[in-house]
């Protein structure tokens, strides 16, 4: 991998959430700040090193990329292995969102609800004909666009380290893809789905593949159920199992990562749904959809359900008439969400602004704009769920002997 370049300046901008006083200084905090300056540098100089990587384990990833520019050994410690696996067993989770634009491919833009502050991220460099097509652990797995046996990559946007997937076993046309990560243990398991090409010009959804990082081989995973039709592109995972759409009609499918079976799972009101997403928020799995039906006694609302039981589904919420009214104004050609936390996202086609849903505090509100996404990066947007991790590592097995002791490229931020 290439060294390390200069660190590049940091962008980001902090908008103070409605309903809060900006913070002031107390005479308390004064003294405390007074005192801290006059520490003594014979004493803290003394702390053990091992004492200090801790500390600055904790730090979130803006913090970490800012501090290379304090001296050298805290520039290089991020290029240290042991490092980076302290980073992964001692951070906080970042329950933040990443945003894709198809109009770029240099820069992605990260959302922290919990302050809501945008950042600018820059991308690894990507062969041309990759998309981002699913995300866990702080890592991303990127699809090839052309169909066949398809490449697979997986990367760590904030360290820039990206290694190749040995490629798909039978050939697909545009496959659903969904990502595991043991945060752990630093592994991860890739499921593929669907779209076999039987000949060059026709699919079926017929079989599953899985990739374990520890052996870095692909096998054969369970036979998908007869006669089904997946949502391209899109896996949900949830306390050991992946969940995707089924369409004509709506269901959701389930695969038992332990057994390697697909289960099939009715969806509520399926015959009336628009638009439906499956998300993931703390451990539960959310369906977000609009009800539309002329001959229901019901205003025409967007719905979320919670899955309970692993088969049944209850209503938790319906979003605001004003706030239906806008996202389905001047021919709404629909939405996409994703989930993370307590967080549900709405990116809609037909409004430039981003909604939020807080599931806990059953609160919609509208995002502050990104100053880095003009409306033209609007179009084409994506969003997945994501955990910045300094210490999320790709490497398979396979290629763990090919990284060991390369310096990791620049980072983001």
């Amino acid at each position: 991998m290439a060294e390390p370049t200069p660190p590049p300046q940091a962008h980001q901008r902090h908008h103070q959430p409605s309903g809060r006083t900006p913070t002031t200084s107390s005479p308390s905090t004064s003294r405390r700040r007074a005192t801290g300056a006059r520490m003594d540098p014979r004493l803290w100089s003394m702390l053990p090193q091992r004492l200090i990587d801790r500390s600055l384990a904790f730090l979130p990833p803006p913090a970490l990329c800012r501090m290379r520019s304090v001296c050298k050994y805290w520039y290089h410690l991020l290029s240290s292995r042991s490092f980076l696996e302290l980073c992964n067993l001692l951070a906080p989770q970042w329950r933040w969102f990443l945003f894709l634009s198809k109009q770029t491919e240099s820069f992605g833009f990260l959302f922290d609800p919990e302050t809501d502050s945008w950042f600018n991220l820059p991308m690894p460099q990507i062969p041309q004909g990759f998309s981002v097509v699913a995300s866990a652990g702080g890592l991303l797995c990127w699809s090839g666009d052309a169909g066949g046996h398809r490449a697979l990559l997986v990367g760590n946007p904030l360290t820039r380290t990206v290694v190749s997937i040995p490629p798909l076993l039978r050939p697909r046309f545009l496959p659903s893809v969904g990502l595991v990560a043991n945060t752990d243990t630093t592994s991860y398991e890739i499921v593929v789905a669907g779209d076999d090409l039987i000949s060059p010009f026709a699919v079926k959804n017929l079989t599953t593949e899985v990739l374990f990082s520890e052996t870095g081989v692909w096998q054969m995973g369970g036979a998908l159920p007869r006669l089904c039709s997946l949502e391209s592109g899109r896996m949900v995972h949830c306390n050991g199992f992946m969940y995707c759409m089924n369409y004509s009609p709506f269901s959701v499918l389930a695969y038992d990562l332990s057994c390697g079976i697909w289960i099939k799972i009715q969806a509520p009101m399926r015959r009336f749904l628009r638009w439906p997403s499956l998300v993931e928020c703390n451990g539960r799995v959310l369906l977000v959809a609009g009800v539309e039906k002329s001959k229901l006694s019901v205003p025409k609302s967007v719905r979320v359900w919670a899955l309970q039981g692993g088969q049944a589904w209850v209503e938790l919420e319906r979003m605001p008439q004003a706030l239906y009214e806008r996202v389905a104004a001047e021919g709404c050609t629909g939405f996409t969400c994703v989930g993370h936390g307590d967080s549900v996202v709405f990116i809609t086609k037909s409004d430039e602004e981003l909604l939020l849903f807080d599931a806990k505090q059953k609160v919609w509100r509208w995002l502050p704009r990104s100053p880095f996404m003009g409306a033209e990066l609007r179009e084409g947007l994506q969003g997945f769920a994501y955990d910045p991790r300094m210490g999320a590592w790709p490497a398979t097995r396979a290629v763990v002997a090919q990284l060991q002791g390369s310096s990791s490229s620049s980072f983001g931020f």
